[in-house]
């Protein structure tokens, strides 16, 4: 048991630094003043398939409740 709680510890760690990480990425992006063309129709890309379905999005929130981590 005390196992599963350490793998569930580590888990809960990483996807912690990964939402630091993506808020420090989307910062960048936001302090950069123009994105090019392409970096654009991906940003859009991406955005059309979280809006239809075709990507799966989660919160941290949801994500630790995935994992069983609350």
């Amino acid at each position: 048991m005390r196992e599963v709680l350490e793998v569930l510890k580590r888990i809960e760690n990483k996807l912690e630094e990964m939402n630091k990480r993506l808020r420090r990425i989307e910062e960048e992006l936001f302090e950069e003043e123009e994105l090019t063309d392409e970096e654009l129709k991906e940003i859009e890309e991406i955005a059309e398939a979280c809006e239809s379905g075709k990507m799966k999005v989660y919160t941290l929130e949801e994500a630790k409740k995935e994992l069983g981590l609350e």
